[in-house]
């Protein structure tokens, strides 16, 4: 985890709340109960050093189901933020990288908004009737990400498809098949446990079985249930290069 992961996972799925009149200075982001609780965690111990005031990390019953909330109130932090060029208010048709970007920061930005707005899933082949083929996808409604994603992905050849808007006002990138999944993995990488088990399946078995249980999935790779002992474990994957895994 690093900053740039960090401001990846806001452009997906964080807010920043920023009012002079209210005294709110506010980092938000929003996730899955069970499939983004470890990530979570490692965001949570990645904030603690640098801010002063308490990370908030909760369970919220909503109408879609139980939600994960992380909470940060720290003027100071989202400032920086903001100076860097994550806009506080309504951002999800206008949001955008920031500029004067390195190589190692692209990856990081990728790697936080995938965990926020991306997906890896499998496919059924022609040559079988499991779903054996790999595909890694990023939904954004920003034009200007979208375009900034593919440009970023197009210059590395990736080779991405693009999924134009229809009804949803939604653009889709996805990389397709076994060679940009490794390759995504060993450059890109996969920080949470969300992904790296249905990647671990896969490699196991062949084949990923759509909706398997975090849980399930868990047990099948000899991971640890406890939350915490999860997260730790889950920080020990991220700072292993991943060929040396």
């Amino acid at each position: 985890m690093d900053l740039y992961e960090l401001i990846g996972f806001i452009i997906g799925d964080g807010n920043i709340f920023y009012s002079k009149k209210h005294r709110q200075y506010r980092l938000q982001l929003a996730g899955n109960a069970e499939e983004d609780y470890d990530y979570f965690q490692q965001i949570a111990e990645f904030l603690r050093p640098l801010s002063k005031n308490k990370v908030q990390l909760f369970i919220r019953k909503e109408k879609k189901g139980k939600c994960l909330r992380l909470m940060l109130q720290d003027k100071a932090f989202v400032e920086k933020l903001i100076s860097i060029g994550i806009p506080a208010g309504k951002k999800t048709f206008t949001i955008e990288f920031p500029r004067n970007l390195t190589k190692d920061m692209e990856n990081s930005l990728l790697r936080g908004l995938f965990e926020a707005d991306g997906c890896l899933y499998f496919s059924k082949s022609k040559k079988n009737n499991y779903p054996t083929y790999p595909r890694i996808e990023i939904c954004t409604s920003s034009k200007k990400l979208f375009e900034q994603v593919e440009a970023i992905l197009s210059e590395r050849k990736f080779k991405p498809y693009i999924k134009y808007p229809k009804s949803d006002k939604a653009y889709y990138i996805i990389l397709s098949g076994e060679k940009f999944l490794e390759r995504w993995r060993n450059e890109i990488g996969f920080p949470s446990l969300k992904n790296k088990t249905k990647y671990d399946l896969w490699k196991k078995h062949g084949f990923y079985i759509p909706n398997t249980p975090l849980s399930k999935r868990l047990e099948s790779a000899g991971w640890d249930s406890n939350p915490r002992k999860l997260a730790l474990q889950a920080n020990a994957v991220a700072a292993v290069p991943p060929a040396h895994l």
